[in-house]
């Protein structure tokens, strides 16, 4: 069962801020939970968190808290905020689309955290550690990092800026396969000593991030997968001791058999099928001759034809219409003129006919007595 969390827009979450500042832990917590402000829920995905819910999720956060240091001053934050990512995603079965919500984390973080929150950063934190913000909340951070990374990828083993790298970079963190492949990736160089852990994090991590607009992760088997983050990661590894890495020349698996129920379906080109195509195609066959017709009726009227125009008219492909024009060339019933994308065709010893703009030029020159 999903659980719909109760909502607290913005403003009052800032109000609720604004009113405990200043105000000593203890008593912060003695204040909470606090309903005071009004919350509202998604009309569908699941059933509304009830208070015993949200009671015993705060139960659990607060002995936590209390065994590293809670009220007083924090012991081992690292540890105690991968715990505290179990214990969210646990306590909070959330759809990934609620968990996205921002007046999400601003209720549970101002109504039934605050204290917790207070003690971690201080008083004189960012509000966007209190207000439910994407990347600095307090508790929404921790609850994606453990539906990202899964229950397989020890926390504590990874350092807040490591965790930033993958986190906070959307082409990475949208592919839970990608964003674990690296972390399993890095822990295992770190594990065997793979020098300044923080450098060799940034260092795979801009690689890959340029290879995202050229590579389709989630289309390659895990794998592939896991060679290309292995790749990343040796070509960083060799970057910091100073040296050039050449990657492994690798062979892509064979694709998977398509399904039986998949059919192959005749290219079409224009209206035409790739039957009739065919039929275009051939200096003796009627069609070949039609079109051929076409292109030579179209010359003498605008005073050139082009592969474009020719295309548009007949409704057959490119190379279709270069073989028609390379036949009409040979017979010399065309000329060819231009080059490139300027390409096009015009009768023998025809002289193309003028654009409008040139037209009216020359007969403005002929009025005021100049010659062209």
């Amino acid at each position: 069962m999903t659980l719909l969390m109760p909502r607290l827009d913005r403003d009052a979450a800032r109000e609720l801020v604004a009113r405990h500042a200043g105000t000593a832990l203890d008593e912060v917590a003695a204040l909470l939970p606090d309903r005071s402000s009004e919350v509202t829920y998604s009309a569908v995905g699941g059933a509304r968190a009830s208070d015993d819910d949200l009671l015993g999720l705060r139960g659990e956060v607060i002995d936590l808290a209390r065994s590293h240091g809670w009220p007083d001053q924090a012991l081992d934050l690292p540890a105690f905020e991968s715990r505290c990512a179990r214990v969210l995603h646990s306590r909070l079965p959330m759809t990934p689309h609620e968990a996205a919500h921002e007046e999400v984390w601003s209720c549970l973080t101002c109504c039934w955290l605050l204290d917790v929150a207070l003690w971690r950063f201080g008083a004189e934190a960012d509000e966007r550690r209190f207000v439910g913000n994407v990347n600095r909340n307090t508790f929404r951070r921790l609850w994606w990092r453990a539906e990202i990374l899964g229950s397989d990828i020890d926390l504590g083993l990874m350092g807040e800026d490591e965790l930033v790298n993958i986190m906070e970079r959307p082409t990475i963190a949208g592919d839970r396969r990608l964003a674990r492949t690296i972390a399993r990736e890095f822990l295992a160089r770190v594990e065997t000593g793979a020098g300044d852990r923080m450098q060799l994090m940034r260092e795979a991590m801009k690689r890959l991030l340029r290879l995202t607009p050229f590579v389709a992760f989630s289309a390659v088997s895990d794998g592939e997968l896991e060679d290309l983050v292995k790749d990343t990661f040796d070509a960083a590894v060799a970057t910091m001791d100073g040296r050039t890495h050449v990657a492994a020349a690798r062979s892509l698996e064979d694709p998977p058999a398509p399904s039986p129920t998949v059919v192959r379906l005749p290219r079409v080109i224009g209206s035409a099928t790739a039957a009739s195509a065919e039929r275009a195609v051939g200096a003796d066959t009627p069609r070949a001759n039609e079109i051929a017709e076409v292109a030579i009726d179209i010359a003498r009227r605008t005073g050139r034809v082009s592969n474009l125009t020719l295309r548009e008219a007949v409704g057959i492909s490119a190379e279709e219409a270069r073989e028609i024009f390379n036949e009409l060339t040979a017979k010399g019933a065309l000329v060819r003129r231009g080059t490139k994308r300027g390409t096009h065709y015009v009768l023998p010893d025809a002289t193309e006919v003028p654009s409008p703009v040139r037209q009216v030029d020359t007969a403005l020159r002929r009025l005021l007595g100049r010659s062209r």
